[in-house]
């Protein structure tokens, strides 16, 4: 580069979807704006319904952050799109309300996939929860009848706690599938997608976040059944092929759900069946 052009710094949109939780919102903050150095950063959180003055409260501590209200339907899906449809052409940047980001990854993964070749949709970085696993090791299979995530064989998918996209990319993606609202399965589709599309994901090992992970939806027996729900969805969309193969497990997978008091996986897949219905 000529000495006489100026740099131009990386242009970086951030959204942050959030409900409730303000500590965890006003920490995951505070992280990017003190690791932003060198970065033309915008931060946008929408806020999805929370009652704690999430908007009011992060106005007044944070002026130079973009809080939105998410006025339609809910959930994770919908909240990140919205905040992403504003998103400036660059990269864009999906953040979890309970992940702190660590010093010096922001700079890594921004240079992490503004360096990579046109076929990399995406990069990620270490996303270490607080078991010590890693979430950024998941990956998206097709085991005994259904979709399973886990480290090991399969399709790696941007995690929707950390990853970071090239604009036109998500935008050739379409976003997040509002299919599996409000929430559960919708970054493991999305990494199926890209995959079908011959596109590929970066793991940056240099960058790391910590993951709070359920922080803010916890673990209850809804939020379990909502998961089982949209693992159907996700095996109608992507392993549709393979239904003779999960006609032949459930039965089994139904019993072992009964026999450990796993009341979820069934109610999950009779809500998968009443969207089908709803559906057709």
């Amino acid at each position: 580069m000529d000495k006489g052009v100026p740099a131009v710094n990386p242009r970086l949109d951030v959204v942050i979807p959030t409900r409730n939780g303000y500590g965890l919102l006003s920490s995951c903050i505070t992280r990017l704006l003190e690791d932003a150095g060198g970065i033309d950063l915008r931060i946008i959180v929408v806020d999805d319904g929370s009652e704690d003055g999430t908007v009011e409260r992060g106005g007044r501590e944070f002026p130079s952050v973009e809080f939105v209200r998410n006025e339609g339907g809910r959930g994770f899906c919908r909240t990140v799109n919205l905040g992403a449809a504003g998103a400036r052409d660059g990269l864009l940047a999906i953040l979890n309300n309970d992940v702190e980001i660590m010093p010096g990854s922001l700079s890594l993964l921004v240079s992490a996939i503004e360096d990579a070749p046109p076929g990399v949709y995406s990069a990620m970085p270490r996303i270490v929860r607080n078991d010590g696993s890693d979430e950024s090791l998941l990956r998206c299979r097709f085991e005994r009848g259904l979709a399973v995530t886990g480290p090991g064989t399969g399709t790696p998918y941007p995690s929707g706690a950390c990853s970071i996209f090239k604009v036109s990319t998500w935008r050739r993606l379409g976003g997040l599938d509002t299919r599996y609202a409000p929430m559960y399965w919708e970054d493991a589709d999305l990494g199926l997608r890209a995959a079908a599309l011959g596109l590929e994901l970066v793991r940056v090992e240099e960058a790391s976040v910590l993951h709070r992970h359920a922080a803010t939806a916890g673990h209850g027996r809804g939020i379990m059944r909502l998961r089982e729900r949209n693992r159907f969805i996700l095996m109608d969309a992507h392993f549709r092929s393979r239904r003779f193969e999960t006609a032949m497990w459930l039965p089994l997978h139904a019993a072992v759900s009964i026999l450990r008091g796993r009341t979820e996986f069934l109610g999950g897949f009779a809500d998968y069946l009443a969207w089908r219905r709803c559906r057709n």
